[in-house]
């Protein structure tokens, strides 16, 4: 996928000392920068994403170091900050990093998980802007590790994962999770303070009903679906209700985009052994089966996912709970049974609403960006066969689990 908008090839990153003091040594400066197109994994339809190569050098030593770095600006596209509700979303984003982050990790660190938040890219530095106010602008910026350097790559969107690399997602998300279930339910007043003032509703700015005329249609002209699923169908995009009945047990913080993009693996050799999640700009309050449920929907390699889903959902569960174990957890509330719940009331109220709108720029091969479908020049009804077959599957399932 290319970036949202052209990169001005004279872009530079003003102040760059101050954006990295908490990552340079006594006596470092930045001697100087390069910044290009990151086309990586990891990047997203939202903003636009840079590699950033930093020359380090001591002024004492006369020593030289090379940081890698991602960084991530605000798109220079009008409709795509309007979709992404930008100034809110970036400001978000920042926030998680250099506000939340810290929070959790220190959380885990203390309660059996000396690693930390090894599930979230390290941050060297950002701002919203030059001036120290509240507003985002042209200057705002996000620097990350370079995950590439560190050898993590991403699956093929339209292709989803092997079982393998799902298992590796699921175990950070998991742990994710369970950080935010243990700090609400162990410290509680330290989540409200520092986590839930940062809570963002997302929604698609319209884009919804471009992919509803399209699914509608799919769903009728199969003979899988009787009238009245399509009805359910119907009511289920008409309702939105997203946010619903978010259990006291269960609420957590959440990813809320967790897709094939957002989610960095590494291998050693063949085998997947760690995944990182980047790109937190609508983070949110919610149950976690929301993550989980979008995750499988959209991630999974079609070929295993019907066999797959009720293991992946085992596996995720099991890892859940003995993360809440270590964190000093009472895990009674958190039953098999109320699990499943969770579940079914994630799909109703959000993810398979989520999932088949999403679908569009996660299946669609020639997907360039949001402002295509806003404008007009990108056409949203022409699916692929197997777009069409995806969508069907999901909601096949999804009524013949009883999740519908």
């Amino acid at each position: 996928m290319g970036l949202e908008g052209e990169m001005d090839s004279s872009l530079s990153i003003r102040n760059l000392d101050e954006v990295l003091s908490n990552v340079l040594k006594p006596d470092e400066y930045v001697l100087s920068s390069e910044i290009s197109p990151l086309t990586v994994p990891g990047e997203n339809y939202g903003s636009i994403m840079v590699r950033v190569v930093i020359n380090i050098k001591n002024r004492n030593t006369k020593n030289t170091r090379t940081l890698h770095a991602a960084g991530k600006l605000i798109p220079d596209n009008e409709i795509i900050k309007k979709v992404f509700d930008t100034q809110v979303t970036y400001k978000c984003e920042f926030y998680f990093y250099a506000s939340i982050v810290p929070v959790l990790d220190e959380f885990l660190k203390r309660n059996g998980f000396p690693e930390g938040a090894d599930f979230i890219a390290p941050f060297y530095g950002g701002r919203l802007n030059l001036h120290g106010g509240p507003e985002v602008d042209e200057n705002a910026i996000i620097l990350l590790q370079n995950l590439k350097q560190e050898g993590y790559i991403t699956g093929q969107k339209r292709v989803g994962l092997d079982i393998p690399v799902a298992q590796t997602a699921l175990d950070s998300l998991a742990k994710f999770h369970a950080s935010g279930i243990g700090l609400r339910h162990l410290h509680p007043d330290v989540f409200e303070s520092k986590l839930k003032p940062h809570f963002y509703c997302f929604t698609p700015y319209g884009l919804d009903k471009l992919v509803l005329a399209s699914l509608i249609p799919v769903l009728e002209k199969s003979d899988k679906f009787s009238k009245a699923e399509v009805d359910v169908v119907k009511s289920v995009f008409a309702q939105n209700v997203k946010k619903l009945d978010v259990s006291e047990a269960w609420g957590t913080i959440i990813h809320y985009d967790s897709w094939v993009n957002n989610i960095l693996y590494k291998l050693e050799g063949t085998k997947p052994v760690h995944s990182i999640l980047v790109d937190f700009q609508v983070f949110d309050y919610g149950t976690p089966l929301n993550d989980v449920m979008f995750f499988l929907f959209s991630s999974i390699k079609q070929d295993l996912f019907e066999s797959q889903i009720d293991n992946l959902l085992n596996y995720y569960y099991q890892g859940l709970v003995s993360n809440l174990k270590t964190l000093g957890v009472d895990i009674s509330k958190f039953s098999r049974s109320s699990f499943d719940q969770e579940v079914k009331m994630a799909v109703q109220n959000y993810e398979y609403y989520h999932a088949m709108w999403m679908l569009q720029p996660i299946m669609h091969e020639a997907f360039k960006s949001v402002a295509s479908l806003k404008d007009g020049t990108e056409d949203p009804t022409s699916w692929s066969t197997e777009h069409q077959n995806k969508v069907k599957d999901i909601t096949r399932m999804c009524f013949d689990k009883g999740w519908l």
